[in-house]
C-alpha cells in the first residue's frame, strides 16, 4: 500500500511541476520583445528562478506542446 501512495504522489509531482513549466513558459514568451529567448535561454531562467533542473529538451518539448512555436520562427 506504501508503494501506491508513494507513486500517487510521485505523479501529483510531476503534473504539478509540468504546470509550473507550462505557466511559465506561456508568461516568458508573451512578454518577449524582439529579442526573443531560446530553449537553453529559457531552461537556464526556469533553473534560476525556481531553483530547479529542467533541461533544454523539457523546455522544447513543453514548448511544442503548447503549439509555441521555436525562438527563430517567432522573430
Amino acid at each position: 500500500m506504501k508503494k501506491k501512495s508513494l507513486l500517487i504522489n510521485q505523479l501529483k509531482l510531476k503534473r504539478s511541476l509540468r504546470t509550473e513549466i507550462y505557466e511559465f513558459l506561456k508568461k516568458e514568451i508573451e512578454t518577449e520583445n524582439e529579442n526573443k529567448k531560446s530553449d537553453e535561454e529559457l531552461s537556464d531562467l526556469f533553473n534560476t528562478k525556481f531553483d530547479s533542473k529542467i533541461s533544454r529538451k523539457t523546455i522544447a518539448k513543453y514548448r511544442q506542446e503548447l503549439g509555441i512555436p521555436s525562438s527563430i520562427k517567432r522573430k
